[in-house]
């Protein structure tokens, strides 16, 4: 269903700018450097679940600084923090030079896991639903950011996603029987 509205308003957004630039300005855009085709709808698609992931990532380490009971789950948030805004730096960047929109925020689910972690604060259940909140949300970024790599057409968001997964996959492992269940 979201990747039935992202192409309808990306279609939206297409046809508007031919309005604007008229039919007389066809030829300049089929003779210049810029290509619609340029960003994929995967390349999209791993920009704007990127962003909101590392927005989500953000915001429930964030949370987990003061919420955790442990020193591991806290150091680990810390890393999460740091790490997940370089990558998101990366992201808006690449987004901005290639025209992608990203959403200014998390999906609605993404909210709702938030707030069901807050509602342990402060408790022993907090830290393991925190960690296995996490890990889904590691493993399914990888496999996007793999078949990105496999498959996705932008070189500069190829970049991007080989850039980030090592990142993902670290972060995956502390979180799956890693540092803090020992």
């Amino acid at each position: 269903m979201y990747t039935t509205r992202a192409r309808a308003r990306t279609a939206a957004v297409c046809a508007a700018t031919l309005c604007v630039m008229g039919a007389a300005s066809l030829p300049a855009l089929a003779s210049s450097s810029f290509s619609p085709s340029a960003v994929s709808t995967l390349d999209s698609q791993l920009l704007t679940a990127a962003h909101q992931g590392n927005l989500w990532e953000i915001s429930t380490s964030q949370q987990a600084q003061s919420a955790a009971t442990t020193a591991c789950v806290k150091r680990v948030a810390a890393d999460f923090i740091r790490d997940h805004r370089t990558l998101d730096a990366g992201v808006v960047k690449t987004a901005e030079k290639l025209g992608v929109a990203l959403p200014s925020g998390q999906t609605s689910a993404q909210l709702r896991q938030t707030a069901d972690l807050k509602s342990l604060a402060g408790t022993p259940a907090y830290d393991a639903a925190w960690l296995k909140a996490q890990y889904p949300a590691h493993v399914q970024t990888l496999a996007l950011i793999d078949k990105e790599i496999a498959s996705g057409t932008n070189p500069l968001v190829k970049s991007l996603a080989k850039t980030a997964r090592p990142v993902v996959a670290r972060h995956t492992q502390m979180v799956d029987q890693g540092v803090c269940h020992a």
